[in-house]
C-alpha cells in the first residue's frame, strides 16, 4: 500500500513521512505552505508548451526576425567516427597483427606488428584488436567503428557468443575494459576479403 501511495503522489508521500532527514524535513516545512500537486511526466509532455503559450501570449506588435545573434553557435558539425580494421594471424613462423585506421577525413594509417610469442589464430586476432584499441586511446579518439573478420572475437565482445576457451577469457575482458574508454563504438564482423 505504501509503495502505491509513493508511486501515485511522491510529493505527498515524502511530506507525510514521520521520520525524514534534516534537509528533507526543512524542505517539507517550507513546501507545506504551497498547494503542490504531482503530475506524472506522461501527462505533462505534450501539454507544457500549449499551457506556456496560452499563459504568455505573444504581443501583436512584436516583429519576428529570423536573424539570431551568434547563430553559428546552433550549428554543430558532426564528424564521422574513426574506423579501425584489425586482423591477426598465427603461422608456424610466428604470429602477426595488422591494424588500419581510417580518419574522418579518409586518411589511412597502416600498422603491422610481429607478436613475440606463438599463439592461436584467435589470440592473434584479440591481440590485434587490443593493440588497435590502445593506439586509438593514445590518439584521443572518442568515436570508433571497429571492423574485423574474426566472427568469434566480434561476437564474444558483443556477448553473443560465450568465451569457452580459457586462454581467450583474459583477452576478451581486457578488450571490453579498453572499449569503456570511448564515447561511442560500433563493432561489426566483415568478410575476410573486405578486411584485406
Amino acid at each position: 500500500m505504501v509503495h502505491l501511495i509513493a508511486k501515485a503522489d511522491p510529493i505527498k508521500y515524502v511530506l507525510s513521512r514521520p521520520v525524514i532527514s534534516g534537509r528533507i524535513a526543512r524542505w517539507a516545512v517550507l513546501l507545506q505552505q504551497y498547494d503542490l500537486a504531482y503530475v506524472p511526466q506522461k501527462a505533462v509532455k505534450g501539454q507544457v508548451l500549449a499551457d506556456f503559450l496560452a499563459d504568455h501570449p505573444v504581443p501583436s506588435d512584436w516583429e519576428f526576425s529570423d536573424d539570431f545573434p551568434d547563430e553559428d553557435v546552433f550549428y554543430i558539425e558532426v564528424m564521422p567516427p574513426w574506423v579501425i580494421f584489425f586482423d591477426g594471424a598465427a603461422r608456424q613462423e610466428g604470429a602477426g597483427a595488422g591494424v588500419v585506421f581510417v580518419s574522418p577525413q579518409r586518411q589511412i594509417l597502416l600498422y603491422s606488428f610481429s607478436l613475440s610469442e606463438l599463439c592461436s589464430n584467435n589470440v592473434a586476432e584479440y591481440q590485434a584488436l587490443i593493440i588497435g584499441l590502445q593506439m586509438a586511446i593514445e590518439m584521443g579518439i572518442s568515436q570508433l567503428e571497429i571492423l574485423g573478420d574474426s566472427k568469434l572475437v566480434i561476437n564474444q565482445i558483443l556477448e553473443q557468443y560465450d568465451v569457452k576457451k580459457e586462454d581467450l577469457i583474459p583477452y576478451c575482458k581486457y578488450a571490453k575494459k579498453l572499449l569503456a574508454n570511448f564515447e561511442a563504438i560500433t563493432l561489426e564482423h566483415i568478410p575476410r576479403k573486405e578486411n584485406r
